[in-house]
């Protein structure tokens, strides 16, 4: 579950918050342990390739040297306002703008656009918490009211930081729930705890700490996704299918399915169209409820129910089928619109647009006593043989147990 990745961050809200003094919170030795560990994410970060967290961890470096300084009380005392009364609000700022604004480092541009703002919003992630430092003697006096308990939070920090918490927040549920959405969102709070207790270079050092371990947990999620979700359809591939295969209980039952002429479908309209085929099978299958699909690997995709009754899964067999066999599928165009908006205002108008309708092969078996895996895929294979010998766009069910 992605929300794991706050973990790190809500364990030390709640050791701050009722055991302040804990012995812990003494033992590592800040500043170097907090740029070890940005060094080291970083480091895993360029290796895994996930190179848009580039831009969060150089963030995170020039945060926490702000607050290095402070502690150094390298600050000129003369200074109007305090450059820390800014720094949430910049930071929120900041790190908003990161999560919503393309980020091509080190991938192949589209233009010379993207080319340029690359390293201009790296080097923006570096200088500009440190330049609040740097000109914190410029800066026109600001009188806030400061939250109790500390004198660098004020309320309109809270309510402009509360606000976006909460558009994050929203955000993060009404789109697919990716681990990098909330890997920042980690990040983003582990900042504001480290302003809030920038009078310590300790416990701010362990806020560092905490974003660097939600960053870990974000790029294991990541490679894990890499690994075991199919890029076409999204949904679980193969190596998930054996894995779930393996432990898989005694009154469980396997279908394997194929689109119907498949290679004859590609060889007539084109691979993007096959793509475009194997796509929304995927998102159909995902919507279906009492199942768990897999892609097996090309048209060939895997169900798997957690259970072996017969007028069950026939019934949801048809379903199946029926799902697939009565959408229609609108062959896109060559010279189909690039902006979304004209190709909403064209569609169903052109007279070059044909619709088709695809149709699935299904072969399902129950499992047998102490069957094997691939024992198990192999019947279920015979069974989607015997389906498409039979005519296709049928479901064949072995209820041999």
């Amino acid at each position: 579950m992605p929300a794991i990745i706050l973990l790190p961050v809500v364990l030390l809200l709640i050791a701050l918050g009722f055991y302040p003094h804990l012995a812990v919170f003494t033992l590592l030795p800040f500043p170097g342990t907090a740029y070890l560990a940005l060094a080291t994410v970083l480091g895993l970060a360029l290796l895994m390739r996930q190179t848009e967290w580039v831009y969060w961890i150089v963030l995170l470096a020039s945060h926490f040297a702000v607050l290095h300084y402070q502690s150094s009380r390298v600050l000129i005392a003369d200074s109007p306002i305090n450059y820390l009364t800014v720094l949430p609000l910049l930071s929120a700022s900041m790190m908003l703008a990161l999560a919503l604004l393309p980020k091509p480092l080190m991938t192949k541009p589209a233009g010379l656009l993207l080319l340029l703002s690359g390293p201009a919003l790296l080097l923006l992630s570096l200088v500009l918490p440190l330049s609040t430092w740097l000109t914190a003697a410029q800066l026109p006096p600001i009188v806030f009211n400061t939250l109790p308990g500390s004198q660098h939070f004020t309320w309109l920090h809270a309510w402009f930081c509360t606000i976006i918490a909460g558009l994050w927040l929203i955000s993060i549920n009404l789109a697919p729930r990716h681990p990098a959405q909330w890997g920042q969102f980690a990040v983003w709070l582990a900042t504001l705890v480290s302003i809030q207790y920038s009078h310590n270079l300790a416990l701010a050092g362990w806020a560092i700490i905490a974003a660097t371990l939600a960053i870990l947990l974000t790029l294991a999620l990541q490679m894990l996704h890499l690994a075991y979700i199919d890029e076409l359809t999204q949904l679980p591939q193969r190596r998930a299918l054996m894995s779930h295969l393996n432990r898989l209980g005694r009154r469980s039952a396997v279908c394997m399915l194929d689109v119907d002429h498949f290679k004859k479908f590609n060889d007539t309209y084109g691979h993007d169209v096959g793509d475009q085929v194997l796509k929304l099978l995927g998102s159909l299958l995902s919507q279906i409820k009492g199942l768990t699909a897999y892609r097996y690997g090309g048209e060939e995709f895997t169900l798997v129910f957690n259970h072996n009754d017969v007028e069950r899964l026939e019934e949801k067999l048809e379903e199946v089928r029926l799902a697939v066999a009565e959408y229609p599928l609108v062959i896109r165009k060559p010279n189909r619109p690039s902006q979304a908006d004209n190709g909403k205002q064209q569609r169903g108008r052109s007279a070059g647009e044909k619709t088709v309708t695809v149709t699935i092969s299904l072969g399902c078996c129950i499992k047998q006593k102490t069957e094997a895996p691939m024992a198990l895929l192999k019947r279920a294979d015979e069974a989607l043989y015997a389906a498409k010998k039979a005519g296709r766009n049928i479901a064949v069910l072995n209820t041999a147990q």
